[in-house]
């Protein structure tokens, strides 16, 4: 039973790793897309919009949404990877411990 459960939070584990590296393959090509041909996507904002402010609105858009998105995979990654990071873990094991000499 034990090692049932081990192995269906292992398979929980492995399913979240495999689409958060989905969701990054997606986010690098399109980055790299939109590096490669903002030149283009631009000039087509400017030739089919008439109003300078909205090409402005246009072009901060794209890159707003695309920091948005990354800030929001970067939060995903930490999520995904939690146990990885056990040095918040292990500076609280330590200052309990040290605390409690303090008290001692």
């Amino acid at each position: 039973m034990i090692q049932e459960d081990k192995y269906i939070r292992a398979q929980k584990t492995v399913a979240k790793q495999k689409n958060f590296y989905n969701h990054l393959q997606l986010f690098v090509l399109i980055m790299l897309i939109i590096m490669f041909f903002s030149n283009t996507i631009f000039n087509f904002f400017e030739n089919h919009i008439a109003n300078p402010n909205t090409l402005k609105w246009a072009k901060a858009n794209i890159w707003v949404n695309s920091l948005l998105w990354g800030i929001g995979l970067l939060i995903y990654g930490i999520y995904v990877f939690k146990d990885k990071f056990t040095f918040i873990e292990n500076w609280e094991r330590e200052k309990i411990k040290s605390i409690m000499n303090e008290n001692e």
